[in-house]
């Protein structure tokens, strides 16, 4: 059997490990619940300025070495296979600059890049020209649920797509890029045309935006912000030309209904009430560094990169930039 990859996790909070040492053995939520479910891989070093948490964590998972920088551990002359960006996405930019001239076979980087368009198409170039792997952690592109469908749609196995819609809170980068970029793995690129709603309920750079928006061949999508001071949804409904597809429960489950002559209404057709299933979302983090491992041994293609990254957070900016020139043309 060959050695195990070292990892590098870079910071220490909740998606490093943090979920999953609160959490039950249901589901893998973190890089380093992930990293250690998987036997090709060995956590080698972890980086945290908060002295206690790193204390934590290397004990929690068994970490060898801690550090409080990247520049500490760089300068201890360490080498690894991977490195986890886990730090707040303020610091992805720097970080990710960072590891570019490292040498790694890859880097996994919690979403957006950086939320910043222009150091986010840095960070895709200066990884290309490097022929650093760099994925994105976009984790419903890890499901093979979410795969197979999409398989289908390419396929025409439901026809045309004839809308969808998209609901979700708590930010439009934060959260929103996730339905963003899972319809843009669905359809291929999306075209914002408008904005108009705004509701404040994460952060004030990051609003949650009701948005209209085509696919490539212009198809309508809507995207809906909802109040997660409210709750949190994150739904998304495909109304296809030979049935409907439903992803609900944060996408844990899909609904898939076909066309079928209405039982009362003659020559009408109608929705069977359809067929539910299970997805793989609470283990798509393990899908994640499961398929870096095929990547960087046998070159099997990312399912999430920076390439596909940044084509989610490109929809992001210009949604924002209608924003800001409603709020200009407002302020007139």
């Amino acid at each position: 059997m060959t050695d195990p990859l070292s990892v590098l996790i870079i910071g220490c909070g909740n998606i490093a490990g943090g979920y999953d040492e609160a959490g039950d053995n249901k589901a893998i939520r973190s890089h380093a619940g992930a990293y250690r479910n998987d036997d090709r891989f060995h956590i080698s070093a972890c980086i945290d300025p908060d002295e206690n948490r790193l204390d934590e964590f290397m004990t929690r998972w068994k970490v060898p070495v801690g550090f409080p920088h990247l520049a500490a551990c760089k300068a201890a002359g360490h080498s690894f296979d991977v490195a986890s960006v886990c730090v707040p996405t303020a610091h992805h930019g720097e970080v990710l600059l960072e590891l570019v001239n490292m040498p790694l076979r890859a880097v996994l980087a919690e979403k957006p890049l950086t939320g910043d368009i222009t150091q986010s198409r840095q960070i895709v170039e200066a990884y290309a020209a490097a022929c650093r792997p760099l994925a994105v952690n976009f984790l419903r592109r890890f499901d093979p649920v979410m795969a197979t469908l999409r398989s289908e749609l390419e396929n025409g196995e439901w026809g045309r797509l004839q809308s969808a819609s998209a609901y979700y809170a708590k930010g439009v980068i934060n959260c929103g890029s996730h339905a963003i970029d899972l319809l843009q793995y669905f359809f291929g690129s999306l075209r914002p045309i408008s904005v108009s709603e705004v509701i404040n309920d994460y952060q004030l750079s990051d609003p949650t935006l009701s948005a209209r928006l085509e696919t490539w061949d212009g198809a309508p999508v809507q995207l809906v912000g909802c109040d997660s001071r409210m709750y949190f949804p994150f739904e998304i409904d495909l109304v296809m030309e030979k049935g409907r597809i439903s992803l609900e429960d944060l996408g844990s489950r899909v609904r898939r209904r076909s066309v079928r002559p209405h039982p009362v209404f003659l020559n009408q057709s109608t929705l069977d009430d359809g067929v539910w299933m299970d997805t793989q979302l609470p283990i798509t983090l393990a899908n994640a560094v499961g398929e870096i491992y095929e990547h960087v041994t046998n070159a099997k293609p990312l399912a999430s990169d920076g390439v596909s990254a940044l084509a989610t957070e490109e929809v992001c900016a210009a949604l924002l930039a209608m924003v800001g020139k409603q709020n200009e043309g407002g302020s007139r």
